[in-house]
């Protein structure tokens, strides 16, 4: 982790070592390249504050003939499809960050939102920056060149994909962060308030970027900075609060076998509530059950499984109308099953084999529609509820 933050941060730095040079046709040649780097990296702020807008305004002031030299060469921003796909998706999240956030029982739609909005934002700019890579004819300029099979990549843009990409997850990570503390104050009217300074702020940091790139990306050092100073205080209920009230939204698009199995057997999500061998308290891993032996297992990308055989003799089931607790009577086990497994408990119950020891009073109308059945989904007791769990 130290060493990609040195890399973006000798990246970010691009702006104040641009006239170390002492040739002169050196120094317009670095400048050429350089800043077109310093273009490119200053879309990271208003993206990491709202991708859709920014992507939307960007595309529109490209239309006009407003823009720095990378939005003018990317095929990407001068497209109608792109403007008009970006500016449907912005006015919809928009309705959802202000109307729903309104009501604390509504409000985790707007965090669901947010959620994915931080998703998309990692898939666009990938889509940004590599857009020059297959939508252009133009050869790479004293570059170093990877060929992979129909396309070339520069090590240029591997750099800046990579940095990009890890800029905004440390960013967004904090952002949301923020979104959640705002979420559990009293006073819903605060999360309408935040969600128009966001949009305002976005269009700011868009304008910026244009007007002056080498400003916004001293604005994307300052925030990275910022972020990563408070990640590790963020990370774990930027986590909690993902599992409890994000996936079970997200779960209503998903089928049974989805939610309960790998295809084969037992494999459900849990929230790690109590520190075992292999897992720190805070994590997100899967419960799965395979020839009557039980696994916390979690997938890494680019790292090797983590796996652990635990027991759950003496556990039980204990539900309330946010989660249910697998905990046993000494307490070294506890795990917490999101709202998406309510209404499975006693399969679950019967596949782990343990018992249930308080089941919650639900009112599900499976007659509602879509929207009512996610309106309906959480109370505002919930909310009092999922600040009582330990961190």
């Amino acid at each position: 982790m130290k060493k990609l933050v040195l890399l973006l941060l000798i990246v970010l730095s691009i702006p104040f070592v641009l006239f170390s040079q002492t040739d002169a046709s050196q120094i317009q040649q670095t400048l050429t390249q350089n800043f077109s780097l310093v273009d490119q990296f200053s879309q990271l702020a208003p993206m990491a504050i709202n991708p859709y807008i920014t992507i939307f305004l960007t595309s529109l002031c490209s239309k006009i003939g407003f823009h720095n030299d990378f939005v003018a060469t990317n095929p990407f921003f001068n497209n109608w499809f792109v403007l008009i796909l970006f500016g449907a998706l912005f006015l919809f999240t928009a309705l959802v960050g202000t109307v729903f956030k309104t009501n604390k029982a509504t409000a985790p739609i707007g965090l669901a939102d947010n959620y994915l909005s931080n998703h998309a934002a990692l898939i666009i700019n990938g889509f940004v920056m590599l857009a020059p890579t297959f939508l252009s004819d133009n050869p790479a300029h004293d570059e170093i060149v990877y060929q992979a099979s129909f396309f070339s990549i520069s090590l240029k843009t591997i750099i800046v994909l990579a940095v990009s990409m890890y800029f905004l997850v440390i960013v967004m990570t904090f952002r949301f962060f923020i979104d959640i503390l705002i979420f559990l104050s009293p006073i819903p009217l605060i999360d309408t308030i935040l969600e128009v300074s966001k949009i305002v702020l976005s269009i700011v940091f868009v304008l910026i970027s244009i007007i002056s790139p080498i400003t916004s990306v001293i604005f994307s050092g300052i925030m990275f900075i910022v972020a990563l100073f408070f990640y590790r205080k963020s990370i774990r209920l930027v986590t909690r609060i993902k599992y409890l009230l994000v996936y079970p939204i997200l779960n209503v698009f998903r089928k049974k076998d989805t939610i309960l199995t790998n295809g084969t057997t037992l494999s459900i999500l849990v929230y790690i509530n109590k520190e075992t061998k292999q897992f720190k308290k805070g994590k997100v891993a899967r419960l799965e059950k395979r020839d009557n032996q039980i696994f916390l297992l979690q997938k890494r990308f680019l790292l090797a499984h983590k796996e652990e055989e635990i027991t759950l003799e003496n556990c039980y089931l204990t539900q309330t109308h946010l989660d249910t607790n697998l905990t046993n009577e000494i307490g070294d086990t506890s795990l917490i099953l999101n709202r998406s497994y309510h209404k499975f408990i006693d399969e679950i119950a019967k596949e782990l084999q343990v018992d249930i020891r308080k089941k919650a009073t639900l009112s599900l109308n499976l007659n509602t529609g879509f929207l009512a059945k996610l309106k309906n989904m959480f109370t505002k007791s919930d909310i009092a509820e999922l600040t009582s769990i330990p961190d």
